[in-house]
């Protein structure tokens, strides 16, 4: 694997995608808006964040931190802090960078209109970084599918199975849908019980069982799978991702192509990145 190409230059400050929200304790701005990276999500975060640039007021926040005001002393006599011993840590992909160290330099530089800093460089051969785009609307969403055991055959599965990838916001414990997600299939049957994931999150799977007959002699048994996703307007502001694919096409998941994965709902900073780790934990479930 090649590896990858990196320089010392200059960055102009416009072309940093998005506002770092790792910030950890010490964010002033963030202490305003009642908000702290160990009790907020990502998606909370980056909202306040981004929609508070264009308050110049709100740099007073900032600069009531210690650093951050000398961050700002420095960034106005057009040199950029620490520069020397802890350089700021970016990377790069079509033009566009995102913070990797460094991240209140380049969260102050990007609100006081910084025009450009000086950084270490890593130049991506992909994109991981870019924000995938929020698909679909908040509502009821429902799946039914049912396989015939014993048989691998496409024409042996009929319906749709849907798969849900979530982060847990803070304060919930991680479940079965987190770290990659799961379908919702026969092994996460609740009974048809409805169960909540988090604020604004729940779901609900049942599983039946019947016996068809073939010919005079012959019968299978069919499973039958539904399962029900409800999403509600006002859920926890974290990454929530439902897909389906046809049963039909499980069997033979190696040879499936991506687009055959209907994106039903997709919310919160999903990444190029996840898309790959989605794709790529498909492929392996055949394997």
């Amino acid at each position: 694997m090649r590896r990858p190409r990196i320089e010392t230059c200059e960055v102009d400050v416009r072309d940093i995608a998005e506002f770092p929200t790792e910030l950890g304790a010490r964010c002033e701005l963030l202490h305003a808006f009642g908000l702290s990276c160990y009790r907020n999500t990502e998606e909370e975060l980056l909202e306040v964040l981004t929609a508070s640039a264009g308050q110049p007021n709100l740099l007073r926040v900032c600069l009531q931190s210690s650093r951050c005001r000398g961050f700002y002393e420095a960034f106005r006599q057009g040199k950029t802090p620490f520069a020397d011993k802890d350089p700021i840590r970016l990377v790069e992909y079509g033009g566009r960078f995102w913070a990797q160290e460094g991240k209140h330099r380049v969260c102050l530089a990007k609100r006081a209109g910084v025009a450009r800093l000086e950084a270490v460089v890593w130049h991506l051969e992909e994109d991981t970084e870019s924000l995938l785009p929020h698909e679909g609307m908040p509502g009821r969403f429902g799946f039914s599918a049912s396989f015939c055991l014993g048989s691998d055959a496409p024409s042996a599965a009929l319906g749709t199975v849907a798969y849900l990838w979530v982060q847990s916001p803070p304060g919930v414990l991680p479940g079965v849908f987190d770290f990659g997600g799961a379908w919702l299939d026969a092994a996460q049957d609740t009974g048809g019980e409805l169960v909540e994931l988090f604020p604004g999150v729940q779901y609900r799977v049942s599983v039946a069982r019947q016996v068809e007959k073939r010919g005079l002699f012959g019968r299978r048994e069919r499973v039958i799978v539904e399962s029900q996703v409800l999403i509600h307007p006002d859920h926890a502001k974290t990454k929530v991702w439902l897909l389906e694919i046809r049963a039909a096409d499980i069997p033979n998941l190696r040879l499936v192509e991506p687009a055959q994965f209907r994106t039903v709902y997709r919310f919160g900073c999903w990444r190029q990145r996840h898309l790959k780790q989605l794709l790529g934990m498909y492929l392996s479930l055949r394997r």
